[in-house]
């Protein structure tokens, strides 16, 4: 399996605080079949914290240890960037990375409201040449009260990725009830774990989280969340993904969200 988000480079944001706890991760996922795993930590984190240059030399750190202990994963750098009117000048200036030296880039937006200024900062990244991959779309409050929005997105290229744990209810009933949602809209294309630790509800362990996306997509395009799409995103080929499904109404999901 191909994992596009993890926060498992040690002190750098919220996710694994030492270096043990990041090598614990490693293994659960390597035993757990992941092969490849992205380390995406926090822009704002290392920008406000630290530099790019400490966190490259602190992943290469992490990198040599894991091959030193034998486990069987290979690790990229990435990062989570939060979206705000900085960010495609942050790209410009190498403070904000992409997915690997691809370019894809794995965006994050505002978990509450709806800033005037998202859809123009996402089009700005697309006229880089970069292409966002939308990160956990079923837990931002945006995409639940207006889905237009994000098939709007979808239409013009980019890519979302919803975490495991929103299948099976760790983050409420109303997130899994979306994810299923989007699911069925071919509005989710990858699947990660989003893990912050190597124990609790956003570990490295994806096996409930693929149970739940095979009922509800089946075998074929579970394989494509966690295999095909995000080892293709990884090499940096091209992505072509089946457009949305007809949608319920953006009343319906107002009156969903307000419940």
């Amino acid at each position: 399996m191909y994992v596009l988000q993890a926060h498992m480079v040690p002190g750098v944001d919220d996710g694994a605080e030492t270096l043990d706890e990041t090598l614990e991760m490693a293994r659960i996922a390597a035993q757990n079949g992941t092969r490849f795993l992205l380390a995406t930590p926090h822009r704002r984190d290392v920008t406000e914290r630290s530099s790019i240059a400490a966190l490259r030399s602190l992943f290469d750190e992490v990198s040599t240890r894991v091959r030193e202990q034998d486990i069987e994963l290979t690790l990229v750098l990435g990062m989570e960037n939060h979206l705000d009117l900085e960010l495609p000048d942050e790209v410009s200036a190498g403070r904000a990375l992409p997915i690997g030296d691809t370019r894809y880039i794995l965006v994050e937006m505002p978990f509450i409201g709806r800033p005037l200024y998202v859809a123009d900062v996402l089009y700005r990244l697309q006229l880089q040449g970069l292409t966002p991959v939308l990160a956990h779309p079923e837990r931002i409050e945006a995409f639940h009260r207006d889905p237009q929005m994000l098939i709007d997105f979808v239409e013009r290229g980019m890519l979302s990725q919803i975490t495991a744990g929103s299948t099976v209810g760790v983050f409420g009933r109303r997130v899994q009830r979306f994810t299923a949602h989007l699911l069925r809209r071919n509005l989710a294309h990858v699947m990660s774990s989003d893990s912050h630790g190597p124990r609790g509800p956003r570990s490295p362990e994806l096996g409930p989280g693929i149970a739940a996306l095979t009922r509800l997509v089946g075998e074929v395009s579970a394989r494509a969340m966690v295999v095909d799409t995000p080892r293709a995103i990884l090499e940096g080929l091209a992505v072509e993904v089946d457009p949305p499904r007809s949608h319920a109404s953006t009343r319906h999901w107002w009156r969903f969200w307000k419940r």
